[in-house]
């Protein structure tokens, strides 16, 4: 959920200090790009802005290259030290990132919002921790001097100087990704990383700040990752994330295999051992079909439509109710942002992408403007009645459907019952914000914030379950319609109309 502003006052406090380590990582760094002396603009203790952060990175201590609406820098420090290495994974960081920036044009062509209209720096690095290499260090302790007047990511409570994320293989804020290509997660994989894995993180980078900051709320882990990875097969063809599972074969023997990424958390299976292949042999696919990325190519859509005739199908109202995600249900989550993406887009009316690409605000009553996630999803669906009839009801009636009745009657007993006559989480705080002071004190007016948010929080919980039921019918009708993959333009329209009847029935 996006935080606000008594909330933000609290974590903000909890940050580590920027204390003399990360100031020393960011000496350091300045002197090794203005070798002749740091301008005094630039000086490492005073404040910093994502303005001094990009004149450090315009300086000779990087390679850069444009591709897209993307900015690309490579440090010649430590692994890149030599121009040539520097250079060659520039080029193929570029390459990467090509089909990207395709996509990017085609899905982001708006006005300037969170998104579209913008430029996205990318850092590359090489520093090996184990050979006490720093540039990494240097970039992140840059960044986190950007971030004192930056994209807002330390100010929503997020920090960046931490020793758990300078050991990780990227660190970010809402406009800035950094990368340590020697960490041995990616070392090992540089080429194909390069080719495919900085682009799906890239993708998963802009897709976080649209869904984080273009809309408030919890984001569901199917939408986050269902976006995510169509706009990443969109850009490659397949999904970053899946993988081959495989048995070779031959009279006398067999070696199981397996190939692939798999989301973060889980570990593939472990390394095969045993006598080379050299007989003749098949090969036989096998695991777990929903993962395949072979089959993401086609948004697993025959898998999906052979699920549905089993006793419990896939679902995104057993998503909201039981918050499994499991890979069938990123398989699900895949084909419904293609088709509401690609396939099915709105008829008439702004896609998902288009209503989350749009700058927020924050009032000063401390609550964002964006709208909630859910009611962003219901314009997209045209309005679910049961969700928009949820929406219309006052903060008392509200507390009463979420089971929460305790909400309204303490919201009495700090005298705020005007406040639960008012349906909208913002008009409720921009309520509580005119209140006098005599009348209402800080104490009371903290406790009331977060009532709102507490209801904010069950209600959104019970409107997914209903946006749950809506998209569930709608993908039982494209499955209907089209029993393999719509590959031609006929098949497409058969399958977006049919989309397009089971939400409105």
């Amino acid at each position: 959920m996006v935080l606000v502003a008594p909330v933000l006052l609290a974590l903000t406090a909890l940050l580590p200090p920027s204390g003399d380590d990360v100031v020393a990582a960011r000496e350091a760094l300045l002197a090794a790009a203005f070798p002749s002396g740091v301008p005094a603009e630039l000086d490492p203790r005073g404040p910093g802005s994502s303005e001094k952060f990009r004149l450090v990175l315009e300086s000779d201590l990087f390679l850069s290259a444009e591709v897209g609406p993307f900015d690309v820098y490579v440090c010649k420090r430590d692994g890149f030290a030599k121009e040539r290495d520097a250079q060659k994974t520039l080029d193929a960081a570029v390459k990467g990132l090509e089909p990207v920036a395709k996509v990017m044009a085609r899905v982001f062509d708006g006005p300037p919002g969170l998104v579209s209209g913008r430029r996205h720096p990318i850092v590359l690095a090489s520093a090996d921790a184990k050979k006490k290499e720093a540039s990494f260090d240097g970039l992140v302790a840059l960044l986190d001097w950007a971030e004192d007047d930056g994209s807002g990511w330390k100010q929503g409570g997020n920090p960046i100087w931490t020793p758990l994320l300078r050991a990780d293989v990227t660190v970010r804020t809402w406009d800035t990704q950094l990368f340590n290509l020697a960490h041995e997660s990616v070392a090992k994989q540089l080429n194909t990383f390069l080719s495919h894995g900085l682009g799906y993180y890239t993708v998963a980078h802009l897709v976080a700040r649209l869904l984080n900051q273009g809309a408030w709320g919890m984001v569901p882990p199917w939408l986050a990752q269902g976006l995510t990875d169509e706009l990443d097969i969109a850009s490659f063809g397949e999904a970053w994330v899946g993988g081959e599972w495989f048995t070779v074969q031959t009279p006398g023997w067999v070696r199981p295999g397996w190939s692939g990424f798999v989301p973060q958390g889980m570990s593939p299976p472990p390394p095969v051992t045993g006598p080379p292949a050299d007989l003749a042999t098949t090969v036989t696919k096998g695991g777990d079909s929903w993962q395949r990325r072979d089959f993401s190519t086609e948004r697993h859509w025959d898998n999906l439509v052979a699920d549905r005739k089993t006793v419990a199908p896939a679902s995104f109202r057993f998503m909201a109710e039981h918050e499994s995600f499991l890979p069938r249900d990123r398989a699900l989550a895949r084909c419904l942002l293609h088709l509401l993406v690609e396939v099915a887009p709105p008829p008439g009316r702004p896609g998902l992408v288009e209503l989350l690409d749009e700058l927020p605000t924050t009032p000063p009553s401390g609550m964002p403007d964006a709208d909630p996630l859910t009611v962003v999803v219901d314009k997209v669906l045209g309005g679910v009645p049961a969700v928009d009839d949820f929406e219309a009801l006052p903060l008392s009636e509200v507390a009463e459907r979420i089971g929460r009745p305790e909400i309204a009657r303490r919201a009495t007993e700090l005298g705020a019952s005007g406040m639960l006559a008012l349906s909208d989480h913002r008009e409720q705080a921009l309520w509580l914000y005119r209140q006098p002071l005599d009348q209402i004190g800080w104490d009371a007016r903290r406790e009331l914030f977060d009532l709102i948010l507490t209801a904010e929080y069950y209600q959104q919980l019970a409107e997914w379950k209903l946006l749950g039921d809506a998209l569930d019918q709608a993908c039982e009708r494209a499955f209907e319609a089209s029993k393999k993959y719509p590959a031609k333009e006929h098949d497409r329209e058969k399958v977006a109309e049919a989309f397009w009847k089971g939400v409105t029935n």
